[in-house]
């Protein structure tokens, strides 16, 4: 069997776990962005703690589906209400795209420009993804590592000349600066991803 049909009763279960937390929840709305976030977000924190691969995650996930129904359920279950709790902390939904000044909106182009240039940019947000995980950032780990990412590009490109040279361990610093930044997000609060969604529910 593809990785399609587990993935798809995944998504169906969470929904089910999901509206005993959102009663208002309609998952086959507009709120279904809600679940693709939540369901792609629980691959990633299974590959996490499993040190699995995607396929060894989802081949995991149908016999736990066929051979441990209620077992998993509960845990699927108790996952949804830590992943809710970790949206309304770090994710706030906008009605419309925010204007910014246009000096910081050059910088952001220029730092995601950088971003998608620099050898190792996927291997880094992986890394920065689990760390987050680890951190208990469960929620949009790898949105929020890429947004570090680019604030921190952003912040050490300011006033270089382009093309941007890379240093030969600047993925490396990155990762050991937004390592330090990782370690202290348990002691902040307040959102960190701004999405421009419209969710039925809210």
């Amino acid at each position: 069997m593809g990785l399609l049909a587990p993935r798809r009763r995944l998504l169906f279960l969470l929904s089910e776990e999901m509206k005993g937390y959102l009663p208002q929840l309609e998952p086959y709305s507009s709120d279904y962005q809600l679940m693709v976030y939540a369901s792609r977000d629980l691959e990633d924190w299974l590959k996490c703690k499993w040190e699995r691969s995607s396929r060894e995650v989802q081949e995991e996930l149908e016999a736990a589906l066929d051979n441990n129904f209620e077992a998993f359920k509960a845990f699927l279950n108790f996952w949804a209400g830590l992943w809710l709790e970790k949206w309304r902390e770090r994710v706030k939904v906008l009605s419309t795209r925010p204007k910014l000044p246009p000096d910081v909106l050059k910088r952001i182009k220029k730092a995601k420009r950088v971003y998608r240039q620099m050898p190792h940019g996927r291997e880094l947000k992986k890394m920065l993804a689990r760390k987050l995980i680890s951190q208990g950032e469960i929620c949009m780990p790898g949105f929020i590592a890429e947004r570090l990412i680019i604030e921190e590009i952003a912040k050490r490109s300011r006033g270089s000349q382009e093309p941007f040279k890379f240093p030969e361990t600047f993925a490396l610093d990155l990762f050991n600066a937004l390592s330090h930044r990782i370690s202290r997000l348990p002691k902040e609060k307040g959102p960190l991803i701004y999405l421009n969604i419209k969710l039925r529910m809210l």
